[in-house]
C-alpha cells in the first residue's frame, strides 16, 4: 500500500503545472503620429528602453513612462482643430510573439480667457487613446495581457507662448492571465504506464 500512495505522489506531481513564477514580459514599440499638416503637426520622443523588460505575475500590472508627445507648432490654427489619428504598436516576443497597437487620436485646443474672451487664448493639445489592447496567449488560449495608454494635455498656454513644452505618455501592462502548462508528451505517457501498472495489480490482488 506505502508502494502504491507513493506512486500515486509521484504521478500527480508529474502532471500539476510547477509553482506560479514571476512572468517575463519583453517587448518593443513603435509611436505612429500626425507629424505633418493639415491637423495639429506632434512629435514624440522614447523615455522607456526600447525594448523594455518587466518580470510580473498573475493578476500585478507595472506602469511607466513610455514616451513624450509635443508640438513643434507656435499656434493653433483652424486646421489643427481636426482630430488625427496616433497609435503605438507593441511588438512582445515575451510571454509568447505577439502584437498589436492601442490607437487614438490628437488635436489641437482653444479656449477664451475668462476676463475678456479673447478667443483662442489658451491653446494646447490634446491627446485621448481608445480601448487597452488585450493580447490572448498560451497553448490554451487562456493567458491575458492588457495594454492602456493614458489620455493627457500637453503644451497648454498662452497662444503667444505655446512653445516646446510637452507631456509624458504613461503605459501600464497587466498581466491579467498567466497561460495553464500542458503537460509533456512524455509525461502524459508515464501518467498513463503509471495508472495501467496500477490497474494491472489492483486485478491481480482481486484474482
Amino acid at each position: 500500500m506505502r508502494h502504491l500512495r507513493l506512486t500515486i505522489a509521484l504521478l500527480v506531481s508529474l502532471c500539476l503545472p510547477a509553482l506560479a513564477n514571476a512572468a517575463l514580459i519583453s517587448a518593443s514599440y513603435q509611436v505612429n503620429l500626425n507629424d505633418s499638416d493639415p491637423g495639429l503637426v506632434v512629435d514624440s520622443a522614447d523615455l522607456e528602453a526600447n525594448p523594455f523588460t518587466f518580470d510580473l505575475n498573475e493578476g500585478d500590472s507595472v506602469t511607466f513612462n513610455l514616451f513624450k508627445i509635443w508640438t513643434p507648432e507656435g499656434a493653433v490654427n483652424d486646421d489643427d482643430l481636426a482630430p488625427k489619428p496616433i497609435s503605438v504598436d507593441f511588438n512582445f516576443t515575451s510571454p509568447e510573439t505577439m502584437s498589436g497597437s492601442v490607437g487614438g487620436s490628437t488635436s489641437g485646443d482653444t479656449a477664451p480667457d475668462p476676463l475678456f474672451g479673447i478667443d483662442g487664448f489658451f491653446q494646447g493639445g490634446i491627446l485621448s487613446w481608445g480601448s487597452p489592447l488585450q493580447l490572448v496567449f498560451g497553448a490554451l488560449g487562456d493567458g491575458l495581457l492588457e495594454v492602456s495608454l493614458s489620455d493627457t494635455k500637453f503644451n497648454e498656454g498662452a497662444f503667444w507662448g505655446l512653445g516646446n513644452h510637452g507631456a509624458k505618455v504613461q503605459a501600464e501592462i497587466k498581466l491579467v492571465k498567466e497561460a495553464s502548462e500542458v503537460p509533456e508528451p512524455s509525461t502524459l505517457a508515464l501518467l498513463g504506464i503509471g495508472l495501467f501498472g496500477m490497474g494491472m495489480r489492483a486485478r491481480r490482488r482481486s484474482a
